[in-house]
């Protein structure tokens, strides 16, 4: 691929940028804010200035700046690029991804689209938003007959008593499991090419404290000399994703997209281990040389008191498989093709 867009610039899309500019790709980053790029958030982009503002690119943010190795692994050797040969600046843009114009013309051109967008942590506000956010993505990937890849979760399969793989049926056991069944099943009906790649808890450089479990309830309060805590059982398998991996199997799900049909949906799996809560705090201890405490495990029952005042909580609370029972993910299709990162690597990144 040549040119991308990507759809948000969370810890997703921004490690998604960060692999593909290091492999050479033109990359440009939608956002409703610009991405702080003054010169092009001041106004949503119209058909006549389409072409200028993506040509303007913006400073690298922090998260574009530390290269990852994992891109010369999907885009080949980049032994003989000469050392002095900079990568591509991704270019901000300004682009509210639920409304077609503005995304068409943030499109046009772009070989694939990478739709890292979401919403509040809320199944009230999942239900609302989502379904037309992911209808104007697919429809604007029809229309420009591009494929279009998303990152998922393993919410739409939290019930099942077996191990997750990419045959498995949908098992959901709340809202925000059965939207993400919905979700799916909208994106394989759809005329858009398309792929879903499922990946399990996220840690890594770019993880976010609200958005990774892993670095809230364990990595960040270790670091600052307090216990970790878990709305979970520590001694149970728990499926995890470093998202390089997430990102480096999304731009393979893409690469396997152009020789598809129109119309074809993948549902792919990241790759993903599958260790305790227990074992990462115990291992975050052990870099931060400080003295091993078991994590803080909260029972249930305590989640689900506490959801009662806080929505968070209750979201987590209406998942319990997820947190008390093995929620372990096997390795899929893209095992092989895609760099793999030991977990404590992940840790490490954080740290």
């Amino acid at each position: 691929m040549t040119t991308a867009l990507i759809i948000g610039h969370g810890q997703i899309g921004a490690e998604i940028a960060a692999q593909l500019s290091e492999a050479g790709t033109t990359v440009r980053i939608a956002t409703r804010s610009g991405g702080g790029n003054a010169a092009t958030s001041s106004t949503a982009p119209s058909k006549s200035t389409t072409t200028s503002i993506l040509t303007r690119a913006s400073a690298p943010s922090a998260a574009d700046t530390a290269r990852p190795s994992a891109a010369s692994a999907i885009a080949g050797s980049t032994a003989d690029t000469p050392a002095t040969t900079a990568a591509p600046v991704p270019t901000h843009i300004k682009a509210d991804a639920s409304d077609r114009e503005q995304l068409v013309e943030a499109a046009l051109g772009a070989d694939v689209i990478f739709a890292c967008a979401h919403a509040a942590y809320d199944s009230r506000v999942w239900e609302r938003v989502l379904p037309a956010l992911d209808a104007a993505v697919l429809d604007t990937a029809a229309e420009l007959d591009i494929p279009v890849v998303f990152p998922e979760s393993v919410y739409a399969f939290a019930g099942l008593d077996r191990p997750i793989t990419e045959d498995s049926p949908f098992a959901p056991v709340d809202d925000k499991g059965r939207i993400r069944q919905r979700l799916l099943q909208a994106r394989a009906a759809h005329p858009a090419t398309s792929a879903s790649v499922i990946a399990g808890d996220l840690l890594g450089r770019t993880a976010e404290p609200k958005t990774s479990v892993v670095r809230m309830c364990i990595t960040e309060p270790i670091a600052h000399g307090r216990r970790a805590f878990v709305p979970a059982r520590s001694d149970v398998a728990h499926g995890i994703t470093v998202i390089a991996d997430l990102a480096a199997a999304m731009i393979r799900a893409a690469e396997l997209l152009a020789d598809d049909t129109a119309g074809t949906h993948r549902l792919l799996l990241a790759p993903a281990s599958n260790p305790t809560l227990g074992e990462i705090a115990e291992f975050t201890h052990a870099e931060l040389g400080s003295r091993a405490k078991r994590p803080l495990a909260l029972p249930h029952w305590v989640i689900r008191a506490i959801g009662l005042f806080d929505r968070s909580m209750y979201e987590v609370g209406q998942l319990a498989p997820v947190w008390y029972e093995p929620c372990i993910i096997e390795q899929g299709v893209l095992a092989g093709s895609v760099p793999t990162t030991d977990w404590r690597d992940g840790v490490r990144q954080m740290l």
